[in-house]
């Protein structure tokens, strides 16, 4: 099967029959169902990515369903997810777009990818894990691609690189970002049926104009840049600027991603960020919020382990806010959460699967400050 016979009408066809299988879900609907999955907090970023997931459907449904000739419609969007780690980023992709509408949908690691002809995976390999995905290449075209850790293409190179003066080669950098920026806009690229490394692997043609790409990264030390164009270098400038560019954890608003100037002494290039209609910021979890998806999500996860072996977990609040506290020390969002519990959990686990007796819960409590465990029979 061709990749890129968009215009068929047999295939045109089989995409509208395809879409009308999707759920039709305004974005207040798709907000609400976020939530259901365990989502917790980023209400802003929430909205603006439901829209995007509307926009996306609402469009192919024009073209394909309805007949519209699509240049008569907006040409397809691309969101950059920028936030610290652990807050949420991809989690909201897979669950909207994946979980929710059933869409093709792949999250590629890009820090894999390099320049082709060179050692590492061509880009336009992220084309072959979205058709192998779908299991199906025309409905693959209409899919979506989150590019994660995308802030770690970033050149350290200077601006005449990007005007094209430079002369050495930046494959896992700014050969990368090169290669995507077709991509990103829409375009016929010949994609490998298969993912190697050989050049002589079989290609086919395949389209990306419908293809929603999101990227997100937690783009570490972009506020110093921020900062650096805001304030003056050396004296006059705030001891707390220092401290703060140098967190892990730091929350982004609009103002610090409107400026295509800071990704690019970032060392990104302009025309890729150019490529994104909307840059959406997320803000580092707080401790309610990271007390929240204990709760909901960590430790529900953890006590249904347990029921199945026949036992319940108790979790003494205090406990709780010691784990949380600990999660939100080390500034790696609802990541830390899992590390923090299982710190604690490990041993009383450990005796649990051990032991020749019938423990029927597994206690986590406070004493002296310290967090201690207890198997009752």
């Amino acid at each position: 099967m061709n990749y890129s016979s968009m215009e068929n009408a047999g295939e045109q066809k089989y995409i509208a029959d395809y879409l009308k299988t999707l759920p039709n879900l305004t974005p207040l609907q798709l907000n609400k169902k976020i939530a259901k999955f365990g989502y917790i907090g980023q209400d802003k970023a929430k909205k603006a990515v439901s829209l995007l997931a509307f926009r996306h459907i609402n469009r192919l449904r024009k073209i394909f369903v309805d007949n519209i000739d699509k240049r008569l419609l907006p040409s397809k969007e691309n969101y950059l997810l920028i936030g610290p780690t652990g807050c949420g980023k991809t989690f909201l992709v897979d669950i909207l777009f994946n979980q929710i509408l059933k869409l093709p949908t792949v999250v590629i690691d890009i820090t894999s990818f390099s320049e082709t002809g060179y050692v590492g995976t061509d880009p336009v390999a992220i084309l072959t894990r979205l058709i192998q995905a779908a299991q199906d290449p025309v409905i693959a075209s209409i899919g979506i691609i989150c590019i994660d850790e995308f802030d770690k293409i970033s050149t350290g190179k200077n601006n005449a690189v990007f005007a094209g003066a430079g002369t050495t080669k930046d494959v896992g950098g700014l050969g990368v970002q090169k290669e995507l920026l077709k991509m990103l806009e829409g375009a016929e690229l010949n994609v490998p049926t298969s993912i190697t490394h050989s050049s002589y692997a079989e290609k086919r043609p395949f389209n990306t104009e419908h293809i929603t790409f999101l990227a997100s990264g937690a783009f570490s030390g972009f506020r110093q840049i921020v900062k650096a164009s805001q304030h003056q270098i050396g004296f006059g400038k705030n001891a707390d600027d220092f401290e703060e560019v140098n967190k892990v954890a730091v929350s982004y608003d609009r103002k610090d991603v409107d400026k295509v100037a800071h990704f690019e002494k970032y060392g990104m290039m302009p025309e890729l960020i150019g490529r994104f209609s909307r840059i959406v910021p997320f803000h580092a979890l707080g401790k309610k919020e990271l007390k929240s998806i204990l709760t909901k999500n960590t430790i529900e996860q953890y006590s249904k382990e347990l029921e199945l072996e026949g036992a319940k977990l108790t979790i003494d609040t205090k406990v709780m806010d010691k784990v949380v506290e600990d999660a939100y020390i080390r500034e790696t969002g609802a990541r830390g959460l899992k590390y923090a519990l299982l710190e604690y959990l490990e041993d009383a686990c450990y005796d649990f699967y051990s032991s020749k007796k019938k423990i029927k819960e597994i206690v986590l409590t406070m004493k002296k400050g310290e967090i201690v465990t207890k198997l009752n029979g």
